[in-house]
């Protein structure tokens, strides 16, 4: 593809990058995440095959995935480097993890069903349909919890990093 037909891409499909940072609250790192769009949008281009289906249709899926991809890297990332502070503070007890880690902070500021989400999903390492049978409720319940908690400790961090 050429640089000028790129451009216009950019143009065209600016606003559904917005809305797509948007919606997945990912806006406390809107440069990263714009970026990260960008090559996903670029990468549509040189793979897109018109035989099946809209290019929009597609630039969209793969948009929006690479976001969530790097959207779970970075709470990967969080959760190793949470783990290695806290080892590095107690070398000699594992146990540590969970009663003096930084997510028990960060769990006051949640609900019951979002410290619930938080406790089984990070530290558990359940899915959202087991979180969804263990508790009883719909797995969009669950995303309705995961959505609050994670918008809600994206703001601790920002500003505790003030």
């Amino acid at each position: 593809m050429k640089e000028v037909e790129f451009e216009e891409l950019i143009v065209r499909f600016t606003p559904l990058i917005k809305n797509q940072i948007k919606k997945l609250n990912l806006t406390h790192a809107y440069q990263k995440y714009e970026q990260d769009a960008l090559i996903a949008l670029w990468e549509c281009s040189m793979s897109f095959d018109e035989t099946k289906g809209s290019f929009s249709a597609y630039a969209y899926v793969k948009v929006r995935g690479k976001l969530l991809d790097a959207c779970r890297k970075e709470i990967r990332i969080y959760k190793e480097l949470q783990t290695q502070s806290v080892f590095e503070d107690h070398p000699d007890s594992s146990s540590m993890l969970h009663s003096d880690s930084d997510l028990e902070r960060y769990k006051k500021g949640l609900t019951i069903k979002q410290r619930t989400w938080l406790q089984q999903a990070i530290e558990e390492e359940k899915s959202l349909k087991e979180i969804a049978f263990t508790e009883g409720v719909s797995i969009e319940a669950v995303k309705s919890w995961r959505k609050s908690a994670l918008s809600k400790i994206r703001k601790q961090l920002n500003s505790t990093r003030m």
